[in-house]
């Protein structure tokens, strides 16, 4: 049984902001929300049991002190800037969004929270305009591959971070605007072809690029420049210091709009999800596909 409340499960299910949906009202990533799949990543990544979020947790904790400054990018919400301000009262938050009526509601929600070290404001991270040295780490869960003006948000963050100052981050770093690479589609259709029975293939049997069209129609900023973002932050001056892996460039095709066909209680389901786990892994060992998904700490030279 998962005792864990409401908002600790939204939380932890996944790196990317829960706003984030297509026309369908289903998220694109919702592949992430299923517990094995969060296992495997967690395996891949750490060795280890661990949730994202308490990932980023001591990460915070391990490069801040008492009283330093969070800013967290694409907050939505804040469901997961709340979670980290409850857990780490002594550090200050402060989320940013360019929604200015979710962050109104939301900062209501926060004062009856009584979260007095969590501060929301509206900004577009595109023109993003920060004090110098004001922050001790700019975290970005699931919001950075939303930015197009990465130049920009660097040279910013560059400004504005302290003196041992980080970027944080978990991020789709895949190709921009999920146009799948040529080894990939052959990688996934392989997949589905040889480990995926039927019964799961309820929304496709091959893997196909999602239209540019359809996509500015959802979403304009949906990875943008997504496979960008850590060659332009180390441009600008940036060391990629630690950057766990966390796959997903077979799984996400795979498995994304048809992830609810897996039970987590069924083990014939479960075994079908271990041995994509296993050819991801192989693949990737192999060089034929890169992680789409990551968690990286950056810090300025």
């Amino acid at each position: 049984m998962d005792h864990r409340s409401e908002q600790q499960r939204e939380t932890v299910a996944g790196f990317w902001n829960e706003r984030h949906q297509d026309a369908a009202g289903e998220a694109h990533d919702n592949y992430l929300s299923h517990p094995l799949i969060q296992a495997y990543i967690s395996l891949r990544a750490f060795g280890s049991l661990v949730s994202h979020m308490d990932a980023a947790k001591h990460a915070i904790l391990s490069h801040t002190q008492p009283g330093d400054v969070v800013l967290s990018l694409g907050c939505g919400a804040a469901i997961k800037e709340r979670w980290l301000a409850k857990e780490l009262p002594d550090r200050q938050f402060v989320g940013i969004d360019l929604a200015d009526e979710i962050i109104a509601n939301t900062r209501e929600e926060v004062r009856r929270d009584g979260l007095p070290n969590l501060e929301l404001r509206t900004g577009d991270f595109n023109e993003l305009e920060l004090a110098a040295d004001s922050i001790r780490i700019l975290l970005g869960l699931g919001a950075i591959h939303h930015v197009e003006n990465l130049e920009g948000l660097w040279a910013t963050a560059a400004r504005a971070l302290r003196p041992g100052g980080i970027v944080l981050a978990q991020e789709f770093v895949g190709p921009n605007r999920f146009q799948w690479t040529d080894a990939q589609i052959a990688a996934c259709d392989e997949a589905l072809d040889k480990l995926i029975p039927d019964e799961h293939k309820v929304h496709h049997r091959r893997v196909q690029r999602t239209p540019v069209a359809e996509m500015l129609a959802v979403d304009p900023s949906e990875a943008v420049r997504s496979a960008e973002i850590l060659d332009t932050c180390r441009a600008a001056g940036f060391t990629i210091r630690a950057k766990p892996s966390a796959g997903g460039a077979l799984l996400q095709p795979c498995l994304m709009y048809q992830i609810h066909t897996f039970e987590p209680q069924n083990w014939r389901h479960n075994s079908v999800l271990a041995r994509l786990f296993e050819e991801e892994d192989r693949l990737m060992r192999e060089g034929v596909i890169d992680d789409d998904f990551v968690m990286f700490v950056a810090a300025r030279d």
